[in-house]
């Protein structure tokens, strides 16, 4: 396989969202959630949470939360859950995955390297920068989730300004659903970073079959011949 760009995710891909911003997010958005008259354990909340990022995206796992627990129901319950899961406090250093930095460094003289993340805008372009890793990447794509904003409008443009074959292209990311659909319905070669509480998601069809899978990021260079 011959590359000529390769595209990185942000979160579980190259920082641990999973073990170093999600726990405190969840609380947080119980907290704000039980402020607002939601009536669980954050126990019940915690599991119905994870369960639930195996299929829906936290705007729906929260609304759902809050139309069972609110008695009765508002929509402001759902709300502040979702600010403060998507918003969370950040360590003034994000350390990035074990490996992350050493393969952005042996990459970076090789391939254009692009990174494109969705999520809260604001909040996603501060963990870029406290993990100090925006000298790495050619061009920076930020997603607003809020507005369904898909990563396939990245990956396009990045076959369009970088003109290249979409099989040039190399999309690397934790969810089935997000980096390895939208990069598979371009043209691209997926690589799946098997990392985080999204393990586990089902693939719904072919655009979420990865074309390469790896675990740890010593793995990944050797893994896609790069």
């Amino acid at each position: 396989m011959k590359f000529k760009a390769i595209a990185f995710d942000l979160d579980d891909t190259l920082i641990d969202t999973t073990g170093l911003l999600v726990p405190m997010a969840s609380r947080t958005a119980f907290d704000r959630m039980t402020e607002k008259g939601i009536k669980t354990t954050f126990e019940v909340f915690e599991e119905e949470r994870r369960i639930g990022a195996l299929s829906m995206s936290h705007r729906q796992i929260f609304r759902t939360i809050a139309e069972k627990y609110g008695a009765p129901f508002t929509e402001e319950q759902a709300q502040v859950g979702i600010d403060a899961f998507y918003n969370p406090p950040l360590p003034d250093k994000l350390d990035l995955l074990p490996g992350a930095l050493e393969n952005l460094e042996a990459l970076k003289s090789r391939y254009d390297l692009h990174l494109v993340t969705s999520g809260a805008l604001p909040t996603q372009k501060e963990k870029v920068r406290r993990a100090g890793i925006e000298k790495y990447f050619r061009n920076m794509y930020f997603l607003d989730s809020f507005k369904k904003e898909r990563k396939q409008i990245a990956f396009q443009k990045i076959l369009e300004t970088q003109k290249i074959n979409p099989t040039e292209l190399l999309v690397i990311g934790n969810r089935l659903s997000q980096e390895i659909r939208d990069g598979k319905i371009v043209g691209g070669i997926t690589c799946y970073f098997k990392y985080g509480e999204h393990v586990g998601e089902v693939e719904q069809d072919h655009f979420e079959r990865p074309d390469i899978t790896v675990l740890e990021h010593k793995e990944l260079i050797q893994a896609c011949q790069l």
